[in-house]
């Protein structure tokens, strides 16, 4: 569950700062040259697919480790039915 809420404040972390970047860069409409802009649109464009890349991946991840856990978790279920039944049977 650790590694759930570290991958999701990671992402959290990313993101913010991507979005930062995204609407960080503020120039004047009347100075900037036709160059300029089409740069900034890139700059702009890449900051919002890091930060929506973030996000996938981030939930990628948090369904694989959600899928190890229910797996972990029904091996111990399984494994605490075994043993509590193979006991009751050489008891009695």
């Amino acid at each position: 569950m650790k590694a759930i809420v570290r991958n999701i404040l990671l992402a959290c972390l990313i993101t913010t700062f991507a979005f930062f970047g995204a609407v960080g860069r503020k120039h004047t409409k009347q100075k900037m040259t036709a160059a300029q802009a089409a740069e900034a649109r890139k700059e702009t464009l890449t900051c919002l697919s890091v930060a929506f890349l973030a996000c996938g991946l981030c939930a990628w991840r948090c369904s694989v480790l959600n899928r190890r856990l229910n797996e972990e978790r029904e091996y111990q279920r399984r494994f605490n039915e075994y043993m509590r039944s193979s006991a009751f049977n050489r008891h009695y």
